[in-house]
């Protein structure tokens, strides 16, 4: 019973959520930003242990897969698009997770952080399970690499778009590489909203970044390490 309760008040929150953020279309209005922050702020004044919760709505967790594989439906819809910028959409991505791949790297060299915390970051431009794999294969610290790409995934979402704009970036193709590539299943969520060609190209730019990631940022890894050392 308590499992039913808490995902009808999920899932009504959310709907809710989303209601509030197309009458004040705002970017800091999005709708997985306000639910991770009112259901953040229950559990801390009820003392609802977040486990608990966990538990309760891992119904609502089983679509997660699903709602991933429901992506293919806006590539079926702008297949021709696609279709004849498929090579540039593998460079975008390739350059995308070596980029951010890389500047992780320097980052942490600059901060002096830890081997496990640098492990950590290296793979934080993808979806949550395909980073969560490749943080443990390299020996960093999966509950912390799952919380940053949250925050990526969140950041992108809510400023992504605005930013882009703002750097005078005007094609929804553009856009949606940017934010797939980036900010993962969030981002690309909000490209989707925004234009079904940014959506798509979203979509595609995700998954490539998805398996581009598995096999080349352990290599870029320890290639990065030997220059390093």
């Amino acid at each position: 019973m308590t499992s039913i309760l808490v995902c009808i008040l999920t899932i009504g929150l959310f709907l809710v959520a989303r209601q509030v953020y197309k009458s004040w279309p705002s970017p800091l209005l999005n709708p997985v930003l306000i639910c991770i922050t009112i259901i953040t702020l229950v559990l801390l004044l009820t003392g609802y242990k977040y486990p608990t919760y966990f538990q309760a709505s891992i119904p609502i967790d089983w679509f997660l897969e699903p709602a991933v594989v429901a992506l293919a439906y806006p590539l079926y819809q702008q297949y021709t698009h696609i279709k004849s910028a498929f090579k540039l959409l593998i460079f975008c991505a390739f350059i995308g997770v070596s980029v951010s791949t890389i500047f992780a790297y320097a980052l942490c060299v600059f901060m002096q952080a830890d081997s496990d915390l640098t492990s950590t970051m290296m793979a934080l431009s993808v979806t949550s399970p395909i980073t969560l794999l490749i943080t443990e294969s390299l020996g960093g610290v999966p509950s912390i690499a799952a919380a940053m790409v949250i925050l990526i995934g969140v950041f992108g979402g809510v400023f992504g778009l605005k930013l882009l704009t703002l750097l005078n970036i005007s094609q929804p193709q553009a856009k949606g590489i940017a934010l797939g590539v980036s900010c993962h299943a969030i981002g690309t969520a909000a490209a989707m909203e925004y234009h079904p060609l940014a959506g798509a190209f979203a979509s595609v730019a995700m998954i490539l970044s998805a398996i581009i990631s598995a096999f080349w940022v352990p290599i870029l890894f320890t290639i990065l390490n030997s220059l390093y050392a």
